[in-house]
Order: C-alpha cells, then sequence, then structure tokens
C-alpha cells in the first residue's frame, strides 16, 4: 500500500493498540477482550469477503473504542 491509505491503515493500527493498552490500564477487560475478538473478526472474516473492508471495519472498531475506554468523543483542538 502506498500514500494515504497507508497512513491510514497505520493509525488504524497504532490507535487500537493505544486503545487496548488504555482499557487494560483502567481494568476494563470486557472492553479489550470484545475489542480484540471484533478486530480478529474483521481480520479473518471481513478480509476473506473483501480485503479492501477490513480498514474501514477496523476504524469503526476503534471508534466504538475510544467511547467505550473514554466515555467520550476526542477533542482535537
Amino acid at each position: 500500500m502506498v500514500g494515504s491509505i497507508a497512513i491510514g491503515a497505520w493509525v488504524v493500527r497504532i490507535v487500537f493498540v493505544i486503545l487496548l493498552v488504555q482499557a487494560l490500564i483502567e481494568d476494563r477487560i470486557r472492553v479489550a477482550v470484545v475489542a480484540v475478538g471484533l478486530a480478529l473478526f474483521g481480520w479473518f472474516v471481513v478480509g476473506r469477503v473483501n480485503a479492501y473492508l477490513v480498514l474501514p471495519y477496523l476504524a469503526i472498531v476503534d471508534i466504538g473504542l475510544v467511547f467505550a475506554v473514554l466515555g467520550r468523543d476526542l477533542r482535537l483542538n
């Protein structure tokens, strides 16, 4: 992958790992396990259906993980 798609892929993966670590630090083990399960589902099942849908699927899982771990939206200002 080249360009903005590759950058987006790296961002999705890095944010996913950071949020998993944050969930484990806050003792939200159930949230972390569900997120890992959904990510594995995306990598193995969605990837078999259409490989181009894996990154958007993981980005959606990341958004849900942000709300589950932080309890709010992120402000970027």
